[in-house]
């Protein structure tokens, strides 16, 4: 784990914090700047005006110049606003989904931990490890925009999400499994403990169906479902309390 991870002593990351980080990075090099150079663009074209019309050597051309510069840049900065929205839309998506499971969870006998920051040839992130009586889960939160009318279903025949009828280019399936052997690894680093992670798909808002809820490779859930379908999950091997609480302490101090 990363030392960002670290915030102070025993101080966790917060859910979504990931997306927080990108959706700032992000803005700062193609908002902030583009914003900076057409300011400066527009500044000097004013200046330009000013002196073309005191009768001082004309010049005109370079204001013009500086601000198509200065809005060619704001232009490119603008198209990435979709990516922005779609990063804040993740970020609430992980929060929402972290405040389901500390109201219905943790009270259970459960313990979280948000947005744990793992690097395998490119840098990634769990939003959720869930470790509780019946396992280890990896959840990865997926808030996808809406559509203003029809249907808002997500389904899970066992190979590939559909989102009313239609899979991504990303396969949110595939994801999941990832993560949870990414997990499952980095347990077994920090403890020495060779444990199943259950990975789960929590679509925030959209009506989750499986042809076989608790057979399919990875469990698709509402965020409204995980405090009562998690603790149903049957575990392939069952942790002892003490591998519990060493997986548990071994995180925490990270």
């Amino acid at each position: 784990m990363s030392d960002a991870h670290k915030i102070g002593t025993n101080v966790r990351r917060l859910p979504g914090q990931s997306l927080r980080e990108e959706f700032e990075e992000k803005w700062e090099s193609n908002i902030t700047l583009p914003f900076i150079f057409a300011a400066m663009g527009v500044a000097i074209l004013i200046v330009e005006v000013y002196h073309e019309y005191l009768s001082v050597k004309p010049s005109i051309l370079i204001g013009i110049g500086a601000a198509v510069v200065g809005f060619v840049f704001l232009a490119r900065g603008l198209k990435k606003l979709k990516e922005f929205r779609a990063i804040r839309r993740g970020e609430r998506g992980e929060i929402i989904v972290a405040q389901v499971i500390e109201r219905d969870l943790l009270p259970n006998g459960y313990t979280v931990f948000h947005d744990i920051q793992l690097e395998d040839k490119k840098r990634f992130n769990i939003d959720h490890l869930l470790i509780g009586p019946n396992g280890v889960f990896a959840i990865e939160t997926k808030n996808y925009s809406k559509p203003k009318r029809g249907e808002v279903k997500v389904s899970y025949d066992g190979k590939r999400v559909r989102w009313n009828g239609a899979a991504h280019k990303d396969d949110e399936a595939r994801q999941a499994i990832a993560n949870a052997v990414a997990a499952k690894d980095f347990i077994f680093k920090q403890t020495g403990l060779k444990v199943y992670v259950k990975p789960v798909l929590c679509a925030v808002g959209w009506y989750a169906v499986s042809n076989d809820l608790f057979g399919n490779p990875v469990l698709l859930l509402m965020e409204k479902q995980l405090g009562t379908i998690i603790p149903k999950v049957y575990p392939k091997a069952r942790l002892s309390e003490q591998e519990r609480n060493l997986i548990i302490a071994k995180l925490s101090a990270l």
